[in-house]
């Protein structure tokens, strides 16, 4: 297979992983990077890469794939300037700061006829992978509910380079905030492990209490067409841990799973505790890119996939800020 010729813009240490998986798998060819903090550009010069502040001048090299990594706020108007510029765009996390946005981004891909994915990284988590596993080969019998959330005292302030503003993280304006870094993950993993079902009616609690001026709680609840209920949530405030980040309500069993802490899923029956580590396979995101851009196989993320996280996130705002519940057809 050719390597697909590849322009990051933003390289920061989400793009760097990015640089390292997309070496490891041989089958990308990064050329260059566009980054307006000089001591990145000299960090992405020392990887053997071209380097340039200015992002036509990014466009203007052979590439045909743009790996998107600037900060969340960035990402739309960056994925219009790269559609445009009929280049491929794998985006990070979260696709877009608003549902808004990212139906235009995908919109402006679909006129320029190029390929837009988005990198829910936590999509093959080991817990989730056990989780879905369990699901799918009906161990707790017909879904009731399911819970996927988190605690935590402190945001991921500390978690991008030291040269970059990292207080971005905590600020609303850039993206910054729990809703839309923990978020998209645990709403992409719920939407994934309902599969076909749609999401009819959201109720959330999404405030700002403590760090910066973004949101540092969410808790969303979700109703589906066939009447599962779920819900997704993680606080930035809270000096305990609940004890699962996982908790599955079916007809015939309940799962639990401690979410990174343990090895196996539980699955809670009248009269017996199953515990078992078997997970659903791994795929490579990256390698699944460069598959359906060279042989045109199906992508594991979709754009439409992480617009439907979006439509979520959004509709979770709206209630927070009515205080009622919304109905949906996501």
């Amino acid at each position: 297979m050719e390597p697909i010729r590849t322009g990051i813009i933003g390289y920061g240490r989400m793009a760097a992983n990015h640089l390292e998986s997309m070496r490891e798998c041989g089958l990308y060819d990064v050329i260059g990077v566009c980054d307006i903090t000089e001591s990145r550009r000299d960090a992405a010069a020392e990887e053997g890469l071209k380097v340039t502040d200015n992002l036509d001048a990014l466009l203007s090299w052979d590439i045909e794939l743009v790996l998107i990594t600037t900060h969340s706020s960035a990402h739309y108007a960056d994925a219009l300037v790269v559609a445009e510029a009929k280049k491929h765009m794998l985006i990070e996390k979260p696709m877009a700061l608003r549902a808004s946005e990212a139906e235009e981004m995908l919109d402006a891909a679909r006129v320029n006829g190029v390929t837009l994915t988005v990198n829910h990284n936590r999509h093959y988590d080991n817990d989730y992978r056990r989780v879905k596993a369990a699901v799918q080969e009906g161990l707790v019998g017909d879904l009731i509910s399911v819970e996927n959330r988190t605690m935590g005292a402190r945001p991921a302030v500390g978690f991008g380079v030291p040269e970059y503003n990292q207080a971005w993280r905590i600020t609303a304006s850039a993206g910054g905030g729990t809703m839309f870094d923990f978020g998209p993950h645990w709403v992409e993993q719920i939407l994934d492990l309902l599969g076909d079902r749609k999401v009819i009616q959201i109720f959330a609690d999404v405030r700002h209490i403590k760090w910066g001026d973004a949101e540092d709680l969410f808790d969303i609840s979700m109703v589906f067409d066939d009447g599962v209920r779920a819900r997704a949530g993680k606080a930035d405030v809270s000096y305990a841990s609940l004890p699962y980040k996982w908790f599955v309500l079916g007809t015939e069993a309940t799962l639990t799973d401690e979410g990174g802490r343990g090895e196996s899923v539980t699955i809670w029956g009248e009269d017996y505790e199953l515990r078992r580590s078997r997970a659903v396979e791994r795929e490579n995101l990256h390698v699944n890119v460069a598959e359906h851009l060279r042989e045109g196989k199906d992508l594991i993320i979709t754009g439409e996939h992480a617009l439907r996280v979006m439509r979520v996130l959004d509709s979770a705002r709206a209630s927070a800020e009515s205080g009622k519940s919304v109905d949906v057809e996501i």
